[in-house]
């Protein structure tokens, strides 16, 4: 899925800190085809490597359909793009799984 990240990215040429949401990515940025795999993960609209999540936004659910960027986040939070709604945030990436292809054994990859 091609799609353009608002929110997500560095606000300068010599900023090196994508993953705090202080500026808008301007050029397409691809997803890969994920689903949520917890019960319920808090989806946040901010992340700092300094202080970790915050702005909640809303709660996903085992099932949820997802993109997930594989060049942004952290080592625990994945950049998504929720489906439904169409906007962006951080989750724990122990949340979400990838869909690979169409013999995922995961039930609801797409």
């Amino acid at each position: 899925m091609l799609a353009v990240v608002p929110g997500c990215g560095p606000e300068a040429p010599g900023d090196t800190a994508p993953d705090e949401g202080r500026g808008t990515v301007t050029q397409p940025v691809y997803t890969d085809h994920a689903i949520v795999t917890c019960q319920s993960a808090t989806m946040y609209g901010n992340y700092s490597t300094t202080s970790g999540p915050r702005d909640p936004i809303r709660v996903l659910g085992y099932g949820d359909k997802v993109g997930i960027r594989q060049d942004a986040g952290t080592a625990s939070w994945a950049v998504i793009l929720d489906y439904g709604p169409d906007d962006w945030g951080y989750l724990l990436r122990s949340c979400v799984t990838r869909c690979a292809g169409p013999n995922n054994p995961i039930a609801g990859c797409f």
